[in-house]
């Protein structure tokens, strides 16, 4: 992959394994728990901490031209005022954001209902921003390793066909490298 923001999708069954393999309780978040597991030393992020980080990073010498308007509309899409009226018309909701040296993560929440069904789609999504080309590596890895370590695939073909819809709101409102297709197959 390029050495650009991207965004990874994952579903319920892969949620429910992290949960298993990195000890996540029902109160905690998922970021925390993985960084520790790694040895990592990120600095957790509420919201208006990462629109912040989001917002300062768009303007930094390693992100391309490209990469920056992306990630500003991003931001306005996500953290402005007006984003809690779009984000509750398409569901997508601000989750936490972890920091480390070359790269941060924030993780979001998307969910639509389903007509004659009690539970709604939910999709989970990080949306990965690396900070120089050894951030793009070690995001990459960090990934990867996520991925081998919980021994599921975090969107199977099915759940990807279940999802399909919901992703593709998102990819049109969020146009990142990877938000209309699963890259955790390049990964």
């Amino acid at each position: 992959m390029s050495c650009q923001p991207f965004v990874l999708y994952y579903g319920s069954d892969f949620f429910n394994k992290l949960r298993k393999v990195y000890g996540i309780g029902m109160l905690d978040r998922p970021l925390p728990k993985i960084f520790k597991r790694y040895g990592e030393r990120a600095n957790f992020l509420d919201r208006d901490q990462a629109a912040d980080l989001l917002s300062s990073v768009k303007g930094q010498g390693s992100i391309t031209v490209t990469n920056a308007q992306i990630m500003k509309n991003l931001f306005e899409a996500l953290f402005l005022p007006t984003a809690l009226i779009y984000s509750y018309f398409k569901k997508l909701s601000f989750s936490e954001a972890a920091e480390v040296d070359d790269f941060f993560v924030m993780e979001f929440m998307g969910s639509q209902s389903r007509p004659m069904k009690l539970t709604p789609l939910i999709v989970y999504m990080w949306f990965v921003v690396p900070k120089s080309e050894k951030g793009c590596e070690a995001s990459e890895n960090l990934m990867r390793r996520i991925r081998e370590d919980t021994g599921s695939v975090p969107m199977s073909p099915e759940e990807w066909q279940d999802l399909r819809p919901l992703i593709e709101k998102f990819s049109r409102a969020l146009p990142v490298n990877g938000s209309g297709e699963n890259l955790w197959e390049k990964i």
